[in-house]
């Protein structure tokens, strides 16, 4: 089974076809393979997991330099709108929002450092792992944007949206740290 990727329209954002086998059982998936050039040096070096109900905004967070970090996000259970937001100085989507539907037919979704990201689950028991390429260390390095101030909108009458995320700068407050190529 070979994954795919695909570049969107933020440089360094790729998103897989997967790589599934289907039959009697149910479903196999492949996310991430080994040496796959697409992905150059990813490897990932510390894993997550989200369970969120309907409604959840989580977002949009990233780490700061020296820490920033890659991560590939893919869905085993449910739907999100994923949000991703290009912080990189001189990229030419800078600071513009971009949206993409993920559930588990979709085998990843690899953001590149120097991006917010952020997601909406969909439906109840959404879950959500994340593998990143640079664990997390200092909490000095965790970072993020409120996400109205970016464009999101959620879906869900009422989100629920950790306080946290509330308190951080406007896109247009915040000072970029990261920059394009």
């Amino acid at each position: 089974m070979k994954v795919t990727w695909t570049e969107l329209s933020v440089p360094g954002l790729l998103l897989s076809g997967g790589a599934s086998v289907h039959d009697e059982r149910g479903a196999f998936t492949k996310v991430l393979s080994g040496d796959d050039p697409a992905l150059g040096t990813f490897s990932g070096n510390e894993l997550y997991w989200t369970r969120s109900a309907r409604g959840v905004v989580r977002g949009l967070h990233f780490q700061l330099p020296p820490e920033a970090t890659r991560k590939l996000v893919y869905v085993v259970h449910g739907a999100i709108r994923d949000f991703i937001v290009d912080l990189r100085v001189g990229s030419p989507m800078e600071r513009q929002l971009v949206e993409i539907r993920l559930d588990p037919s979709v085998g990843g979704l690899l953001v590149p450092a120097g991006c917010a990201h952020a997601y909406e689950a969909l439906e109840d028991e959404t879950i959500v792992c994340y593998a990143q390429d640079v664990p997390f260390g200092d909490p000095l390095s965790y970072a993020g944007i409120r996400a109205d101030s970016a464009g999101i909108v959620p879906v869900a009458i009422e989100p629920i949206v950790m306080p946290r995320d509330l308190e951080f700068p406007t896109l247009g407050e915040f000072e970029s740290p990261f920059t394009f190529g």
